[in-house]
């Protein structure tokens, strides 16, 4: 057999019907005669992925073999385990004595190479095709408490398994040629593609070649680093000139004029002070620069979708963006001078291009758009790439 004969074949090829060959059959070994030596997987549990609950599954049925081989001479126990620690160890933890196996004769070099592909293809499939359920059943239920509930996991899990269903090409490829099954590495690969597509391409080229060998995370996040765009300094600029980022300047020797409509971006004053629709001045409370901070990401570098950011959040989160947001909105509606307004904003650090800036500047055109009614959904979802 080739030294990488299991790493270019299906997960049904490795564990599907042997075909009548008689160095391959099923058995239902006992736990106690399987010997387990160092594996390829080093991790068994995670957030989504728990042995009490595999264990639960194993109870009422089985679905796929675990993998074992005979054991070397003078060796204790009559078969070493090649491929399904993991259903071991949670088969124990749940009490049962024996699981059905697949005895298959191959050497040492044969078992790590199985070991490998057996982890990565089974990881890709399975959580390709839980992202799926999910989204059904959201669709179904309507309702992302619902659906947290029957999976018993959480919003943050759920909104990095969905993102699994748009992974443009370099992300994906980690998928279908086998080269990761870590949800952090792929959802890396993904943000690293929307910068720098050729990097992303290098980056997926290399992860295959060292696959099982070097640390991915730690490759995929030097590249990240690497190709993120650097973050200019506001320094002052000269009054009347544009800055590099794309933020509007203080416009030029209007300081004599009257304020008019444009007020609306003064500081706050307690029991609402002068200007007819005063917004809390300078950066958000950190509370909702967090929680905003954190939904632009998950928008703009992992593709989730705006209405399921939305749902994802607690009511407190979605109250304290809501009533942020909404000031915004309220101060967009009562402007006349739109342009003038949004340089101000830009100036006074209001508006950005990215982050909480960037909500608070949508939310105002929002307002402004006289048709448009106020929706968070709608906020986040113009950020859209």
């Amino acid at each position: 057999m080739n030294d990488n004969a299991f790493l270019n074949t299906g997960i049904d090829n490795l564990f599907g019907d042997a075909g009548g060959n008689p160095n391959e059959y099923e058995i239902m070994v006992n736990l106690d005669d399987v010997e387990i030596e160092a594996q390829v997987r080093e991790e068994f549990e995670d957030e989504g992925n728990d042995l009490a609950s595999l264990g639960k599954s194993l109870r009422k049925r089985q679905l796929q073999a675990i993998v074992i081989r005979p054991n070397r001479e003078g060796r204790d126990k009559p078969y070493l385990l090649v491929a399904g620690e993991r259903r071991m160890r949670a088969a124990r933890l749940e009490g049962l004595p024996q699981l059905r196996a697949r005895v298959v004769e191959m050497d040492d070099q044969e078992a790590e190479d199985m070991q490998l592909a057996e982890n990565i293809h089974r990881k890709n499939l399975t959580q390709i095709e839980e992202a799926k359920k999910i989204q059904r059943d959201l669709d179904q239920l309507g309702d992302t408490d619902a659906v947290l509930e029957k999976h018993h996991k959480s919003r943050a899990w759920l909104s990095k398994m969905l993102a699994l269903l748009t992974l443009p090409e370099q992300a994906k490829r980690l998928v279908t040629e086998n080269v990761s099954a870590d949800i952090e590495v792929i959802n890396t690969v993904k943000t690293i593609e929307k910068v720098d597509p050729e990097a992303a391409k290098e980056l997926v080229d290399d992860l295959k070649a060292t696959r099982g060998k070097e640390n991915a995370r730690d490759k995929a996040q030097a590249v990240k680093e690497k190709v993120k765009p650097s973050k200019k300094p506001k320094a002052d600029k000269p009054a009347g000139k544009a800055s590099g980022s794309g933020e509007v300047a203080t416009p030029k020797d209007r300081s004599h004029e009257e304020p008019g409509e444009a007020t609306v971006f003064a500081p706050a004053k307690p029991n609402g002070g002068a200007g007819k629709a005063t917004v809390p001045s300078g950066t958000p409370p950190l509370a909702v620069e967090a929680i905003l901070n954190k939904a632009f990401s998950n928008v703009t570098e992992f593709g989730a979708a705006p209405a399921m950011i939305a749902d994802t959040m607690t009511d407190s989160e979605k109250e304290l963006a809501d009533d942020w947001l909404l000031s915004f909105y309220d101060a967009g509606q009562q402007t006349k001078d739109v342009g003038r307004a949004v340089m101000l904003g830009f100036r006074n650090g209001q508006f950005s291009t990215e982050g909480a800036g960037a909500f608070a500047l949508a939310a105002f055109l929002y307002g402004a758009d006289t048709d448009a009614k106020f929706s968070i959904v709608n906020v986040f979802g113009s950020v859209k790439p």
